[in-house]
This record gives C-alpha cells, sequence and structure tokens, in this order.
C-alpha cells in the first residue's frame, strides 16, 4: 500500500512540475516577438504568444513585379491567424517541446487598394498538430542543422556566435524557425533610403539595370551592408554591396540564400573574378552571382528566385549592377 501511495505520489508532483515549466516558459515567452524570415525579399512570418499558451500572428510577402494597370505597385499576399501551443516536454536544459494543439486562419478577400492587390494567402512556417523545438538562449548553435542556423539568423552574421543570443523556436515538419526577439529591440535595422542617400551614407552604390522596376534602396548600417531590390521580366532580384576581406581564395557570400548549389561555374564580372551557382527550391529555381572587387576591397552579389531561368543569363544584370568604384 505504501508503495502505491508513493508512486500515486511521485506521479502527480511530476504532472505538477510539468504544468509549472509550462507556465513559467510561456510567460516568459510572452514578452517577446517572433519573425520567420529570411531576412531578405519582402516575405516574414510574425507571431505574439501570450503566457497561457495563445498565439496569434500573420504572414505577408510583397511581390513588386506582379503588377497590373489596376495594381501598378505590385501585389502582396497575406494571412492572419491565431491558435494555441503546449508543453508536449522538456528534451534537456535548453530545449523544449512546444505542440500547436490548434491552428485558425482568418478569412481574407481579395482587393486592391492604393495601386497594391491584396491577395489572401496561406499561413507559412507553423501548422496544426506540429511539435516544435523551442531553444533557449545560450544553447551551442552546432546542435542545430545548418538549414536551421540560416533561420536563426546566426550563420548570415560576419562573426558567427557559437550560442544563440536570442529564443528559437523552430519546425523540422515546415522547414521553419522563428526568433524570439524582446518586443523593445523590433524595430527595423535596415533603413529605407534614395540612391543618393545609401551614397552618402555608406559611400556604396548600384548600377540599375535598364528596364528595372520597383527599385529599393536599402541599408543595414551595423553591418555596413547596403541592399537593392529590383524587379526585372516579372522575377524579383536582389542586389548586395559590402566592404569584406575575404579567406584565402573563397568569395565571401552576403547574399544571404543558402542552398545546396547543384551547378557552379567561374564567371567573370568587370574585371573582378566570381562565381555562379544554381539550385532548387521546390518548384522554383535560384540562381546566384558572387564577385569581389580586390581593389576596392567590396564583395558583391545578385541573386534570383524564379520558375523558369532557361535564357536567363545573370552575369549580363551583374554587370549592370556592378557600379565600378
Amino acid at each position: 500500500m505504501k508503495r502505491i501511495f508513493l508512486f500515486v505520489l511521485s506521479v502527480a508532483m511530476m504532472l505538477s512540475a510539468v504544468s509549472f515549466g509550462e507556465e513559467n516558459i510561456f510567460d516568459t515567452l510572452s514578452g517577446l516577438e517572433w519573425s520567420f524570415s529570411s531576412g531578405a525579399g519582402g516575405w516574414s512570418t510574425d507571431m505574439q504568444i501570450r503566457a497561457d499558451g495563445s498565439f496569434t500572428g500573420q504572414y505577408h510577402d510583397s511581390e513588386m513585379g506582379e503588377c497590373a494597370d489596376e495594381y501598378p505597385d505590385g501585389t502582396v499576399y497575406f494571412c492572419a491567424f491565431s491558435g494555441r501551443m503546449s508543453i508536449a516536454g522538456r528534451v534537456d536544459d535548453n530545449t523544449w517541446k512546444v505542440r500547436v494543439e490548434k491552428l485558425e486562419k482568418e478569412q481574407g478577400t481579395e482587393s486592391i487598394d492604393d495601386g497594391i492587390r491584396f491577395v489572401p494567402a496561406d499561413v507559412y512556417g507553423i501548422s496544426e498538430g506540429d511539435e516544435m523545438l523551442l531553444y533557449r538562449p545560450g544553447t551551442p548553435v552546432d546542435i542545430l542543422s545548418e538549414e536551421m542556423q540560416f533561420w536563426a539568423h546566426v550563420i548570415d552574421q560576419e562573426t558567427p556566435p557559437t550560442e544563440l543570443e536570442d529564443w528559437f523556436l523552430s519546425s523540422e515538419k515546415n522547414d521553419s524557425g522563428f526568433v524570439g526577439f524582446a518586443a523593445v529591440s523590433m524595430a527595423n535595422p535596415w533603413e529605407d533610403m534614395t540612391a543618393e542617400q545609401l551614397r552618402a551614407a555608406s559611400g556604396l552604390s548600384f548600377g540599375v539595370p535598364e528596364g528595372a522596376e520597383q527599385v529599393i534602396f536599402r541599408y543595414l548600417r551595423s553591418e555596413g551592408l547596403a541592399e537593392m531590390q529590383f524587379s526585372w521580366s516579372g522575377d524579383e532580384y536582389c542586389a548586395r554591396i559590402q566592404p569584406a576581406v575575404p579567406a584565402g581564395n573563397e568569395l565571401c557570400d552576403i547574399s544571404g540564400m543558402y542552398y545546396e548549389w547543384s551547378h557552379e561555374e567561374p564567371v567573370i564580372i568587370g574585371y573582378c573574378a566570381g562565381r555562379l551557382s544554381q539550385a532548387r527550391d521546390g518548384e522554383t529555381w535560384v540562381e546566384r552571382c558572387l564577385w569581389y572587387d580586390a581593389a576596392a576591397g567590396l564583395a558583391y552579389s545578385l541573386s534570383v528566385t524564379a520558375e523558369e531561368i532557361d535564357g536567363l543569363d545573370l552575369t549580363v544584370l551583374a554587370e549592370q549592377v556592378y557600379d565600378r568604384p
């Protein structure tokens, strides 16, 4: 009888501990803003988690090249969603299993407003029934796969940290990762600028390819990274420049595009050695061109995601983007 009593007592204590741990962890997460994005391009899934495990979020993807006479400023795909999470267990001192118990998408309607078409879309990056992994700050980065390190935005830093600096919620099922930032630090580090303002702030400049549309210039001041986004022949492009010193003969990859490249070949852009790479991403192709101006000490990249790349010569556009210092 005593053994039965002790067993029941121990089970009760375990259940109490799980509940206590769940309550504490969600209470900690409730002050954070969660974002799943590549850091390049105009899409993200953003989420807020409350102390009771409920959450709300929004997804948006801006496609400025998808335009018509009725919506000359492009298309935005969007959705709003809500749901509830629970703690499924603790893996170790740094990691918890989080189950998405419920997920509901709000119904939206297609509309055109101020020259932009808004189109309802599906939730991206999170799904009902998924069991995600939650990592606390201080978790060793090397326990994450290279894909998850990309979503955690650690391998695209000039000096990658050895430990996570923020909370990180990952999903192998959805190939996604949400970084949890303190709400007070959520100000966008990218500054939108004109070409002239960018040149004055950084000394960096891009050539704008002939026929380019929806051209946007941005500057990440903390990294000295300049970016130009534009659409050309219906596809979205991203060009970048950053002062850099390559390691040996390796080109600096500042593109923010991390794939298993299926085809690579050396190229020359202007008088600079470079490399052209291609990869398959589901139903689309990704093409990237890297080059380095050794005289100026500047790394360059130009990338595009397109459904079809036959007939595309990225080096032609790279030549136009390369505004020789």
